[in-house]
């Protein structure tokens, strides 16, 4: 007769492909207890917690592995399963190797062939229990980090504040937590936002987790609106579990990225309008010309018909109309010219580039620029002083500075009453300074608001209005430049900004000892421009001199200049053209007509490449800029010619 297995042995091998399947790759420590506290059985996470190998488990007592001040609790929890009532308990073990640790069991009683076995779950909860001491033992430690975290930090229990930092206590402008403490979060949420954030707050109530980051807006004690990026977690806080929320204060970041927007946007038009000022250059230019030549051909008409006698009164009355609407149309157009002139300087890329400036003239150009935003609001009264020396800047620059003072002083008047508000511009110089004083009638600035003025993003004007940088800016601007910005201001009589700079000495003299050179009518003049409005007007404006010859090119004027070798004054030439332009022009006359390049006056409607920049910085040629001033052209035309022919003069001589 075969031998019969004990039945729980022969029911262990029957199941043991199932047991194995389902118990090896568990990531618990799994047992099997025999009820005399030898091991049955062990998977692979409980041979490795105790440090042995499966053979030997089946051979050992589980009292081998518990500590023995744990024997009687693990006895009596025993007892307790095999009573049939589950049960969870915490032991202690030490391994083979004699490491310690602290081990969840969860137990069972299960049958099998009619004998009963202990089935035990064991969890290693020796990192977490440790945690969990280090956490209980520094909270008050914890508390002190989370209230001085430059965050801000706020935990809400059952709808009220519990817990705050000094963070947003000073965001909030408080003064001490206990401000905080007992009140609701929706006390200081702006009212548009408080459905959207109880909403977050239901939800991880119910749900647990976080909630993602979030914007929204704060009312801080006084009123002031301020801009968070908040995100709330569901955390256990004094043993029970509380929202915790993190808020940062974004208003800055908001500002600078509001600031970053408007400029891209500033850039964008900037790039446009030199474009636009670059297109209005080259028409205004010849329309400008033409005007004068008009004029002139009038007297010259005038003076014949005086010669013959047939200058009646009809005569007279015709002429004098004529010459009214010429001169307005004239003023029209020197009114675009200086407007086109105020914003290339404004949108000049190159703000590292100075000249020599005329503050009145910069001044003038600023108003041109505001005057659309200033006329509706109060009328505009100058004293300039005559004869100011010249500054060393880059007049771009200054003009924002000038812009933003006419536009504050603008904004700082109610309503649009030209009769009730002013604004008083006066320009003057003050041992070695320079001065420009924008005076307004406005409602004036608060004495505590005062000193905070030039800090960037402080503004009182209303959201959407300023950034608060504009005075900043300006205050930087006039720093660079060796200068300062002064303000005086009395509460509802208005403010007065003052700008002070210093004079450059170097102009100052240049201008005490230049002469305006006797226009000459001798003389041969080349004028070169690519547009043949320009050029012909161009021409006609220089034609009391003995020849004006015109080329629409830089080569066509090297074949003229080839011709006409020894026998041209001076050259009038575009700086911008296609096939040679004038630094081209200018390069091949040095080199086969040695000396002749000096006598060049360069003409440009706008200066864009840096290579062109970079050459006449290092040439004293005189570079006019389009739409220039005609007299101007004339005059150092003559000087130009004037010089030419006295070396001539002296040549024959000798």
């Amino acid at each position: 007769m075969k031998k019969q297995l004990p039945p729980l042995e022969n029911d262990w091998r029957l199941s043991e492909g199932v047991f194995h399947t389902l118990t090896e790759e568990a990531n618990d420590a799994i047992f099997l207890i025999k009820s005399d506290g030898v091991f049955l059985y062990g998977n692979r996470q409980a041979v490795a917690l105790l440090g042995i190998s499966k053979e030997e488990l089946v051979k050992r007592n589980y009292t081998e592995f518990v500590l023995p001040e744990d024997h009687k609790l693990a006895a009596s929890q025993i007892k307790l399963v095999m009573e049939g009532k589950p049960n969870n308990t915490e032991i202690r073990v030490r391994t083979n190797n004699g490491e310690i640790f602290l081990i969840h069991f969860s137990s069972v009683k299960i049958v099998v062939d009619g004998q009963e076995i202990l089935m035990t779950i064991g969890k290693d909860i020796t990192v977490r229990k440790a945690a969990e001491a280090v956490l209980r033992n520094s909270e008050e430690n914890l508390r002190g980090i989370i209230r001085e975290m430059p965050d801000g930090i706020l935990v809400v229990d059952s709808g009220k504040i519990s817990f705050a930092n000094l963070s947003i206590v000073r965001t909030l402008g408080l003064s001490a937590v206990e401000e905080l403490v007992g009140r609701s979060p929706f006390d200081f949420i702006q009212p548009e936002y408080r459905t959207l954030v109880s909403e977050r707050i239901a939800r991880l109530i119910k749900e647990g987790g976080s909630n993602p980051n979030i914007r929204f807006k704060l009312q801080r004690q006084d009123g002031n609106p301020v801009d968070v990026e908040s995100r709330s977690i569901l955390v256990q806080f004094d043993g029970k579990p509380v929202v915790l929320a993190i808020m940062k204060d974004i208003t800055l970041r908001n500002q600078m990225e509001h600031q970053a927007t408007l400029n891209d946007k500033l850039a964008t038009v900037g790039t446009l309008a030199a474009g636009v000022a670059h297109e209005v250059n080259n028409p205004l230019s010849y329309v400008l010309a033409n005007l004068v030549f008009i004029n002139e051909q009038i007297e010259d008409v005038k003076r014949h018909l005086q010669m013959n006698g047939t200058f009646d009164e009809t005569c007279q009355k015709t002429f004098a109309e004529m010459k009214g609407e010429l001169a307005d149309i004239t003023k029209g157009g020197e009114k675009i010219r200086d407007i086109v002139k105020g914003l290339k300087a404004f949108v000049r890329t190159n703000e590292d580039e100075v000249e020599s400036i005329d503050l009145n003239q910069t001044v003038e150009a600023a108003i041109n620029m505001s005057f659309h935003v200033v006329k509706q609001k109060a009328r505009i009264e100058k004293d300039f002083a005559v004869d100011l020396p010249r500054l060393k800047a880059n007049s771009g620059k200054l003009q924002q500075v000038f812009i933003n003072l006419l536009i504050n002083a603008s904004q700082a008047m109610a309503g649009n009453n030209r009769d009730k508000n002013k604004i008083s511009i006066r320009t003057g110089r003050y041992d070695g300074m320079v001065f420009v004083e924008f005076k307004d009638t406005g409602v004036g600035i608060p004495e505590n608001i005062l000193p905070r003025i030039f800090d960037p993003f402080f503004t009182t004007k209303p959201i959407g209005v300023g950034t608060g940088l504009g005075l900043s800016v300006c205050n930087e601007i006039l720093r660079h430049y060796g200068g300062t910005l002064e303000v005086q201001s009395t509460l509802g009589q208005g403010s007065t900004f003052t700008v002070n700079l210093h004079i450059d000495r170097a102009n100052e003299a240049a201008a005490a000892n230049s002469v305006p050179p006797a226009e000459k009518m001798r003389g041969r003049v080349l004028v070169v421009d690519d547009e043949p409005s320009n050029l012909d007007a161009l021409c006609r404006l220089l034609k009391k001199y003995d020849t004006v010859l015109s080329a629409l090119s830089g080569l066509d004027a090297m074949g003229i200049i080839e011709r006409e070798v020894g026998h041209i004054e001076a050259i009038l030439s575009d700086i911008n053209m296609p096939d040679m332009n004038g630094m081209d022009l200018y390069k091949n006359v040095a080199r086969k007509f040695p000396g002749l390049e000096k006598r060049i006056i360069f003409i440009t409607g706008g200066v864009f490449s840096e290579e062109i920049k970079d050459f006449l910085k290092t040439i004293p040629n005189a570079c006019l800029e389009k739409p220039f001033n005609f007299e101007e052209v004339r005059q150092i035309i003559a000087g130009v010619v004037d010089e030419s022919l006295k070396n001539q003069d002296g040549k024959n001589a000798g």
